[in-house]
């Protein structure tokens, strides 16, 4: 593979290692604060998840057990995908940040409170908008198309960024 191609997919990698430490990671740090409101859940709370709607306390117990799942699956896989982006190995880096998105939509259908919905619901958007750049990416590699994964790579903050950010929606609701 030419040099060009291997910083690049490389960076690739990088990018969704940083992704997994600081957009899922970062909700995973939301644990403590969603132990406390879990053991002391106001009478609404309880009437609500009895009444069969899920309470804030229980979606976030969720979504911060999900995501720090999440965050695991790649932080393991991170060497993985470094050294299949590197080979040229993108069928194998995509089916990682593949059964991420999956898993995350499986998380997604489990959450019926309207306010930690809609913060994941962003998250999803966001980490769909990242599967596609990293398809757009992996195919780029495997074209050894420079141009279209300089191009790529060059959105990678901007999808790495809308990832932090809805990671951080999620901590700000579930710490609300």
């Amino acid at each position: 593979m030419p040099r060009s191609l291997t910083v690049t997919a490389t960076l690739a990698a990088a990018a969704l290692s940083l992704i997994a430490l600081t957009g899922c990671g970062a909700s995973g740090s939301t644990a403590g604060a969603t132990t406390a409101p879990e053991a002391t859940k106001s009478a609404e709370q309880t009437e609500a998840a009895a009444g069969g709607d899920q309470s804030l306390a229980d979606a976030c117990s969720l979504v911060t057990t999900k995501m720090t799942e999440f965050s695991t699956q790649l932080n393991d896989a991170s060497s993985e995908l470094t050294d299949a982006m590197s080979s040229g190995d993108t069928a194998a880096a995509q089916q990682i940040v593949t059964q991420v998105g999956d898993k995350i939509d499986e998380v997604a259908a489990q959450i019926s409170n309207a306010d930690v919905s809609a913060a994941f619901g962003a998250y999803q958007t966001a980490w769909s908008d990242f599967e596609g750049l990293f398809t757009t990416i992996t195919d780029a590699v495997a074209a050894q198309d420079t141009t279209a994964l300089n191009d790529a790579a060059q959105k990678l903050t901007d999808s790495s960024t809308a990832l932090v950010e809805a990671g951080t929606e999620i901590q700000t609701t579930c710490a609300g």
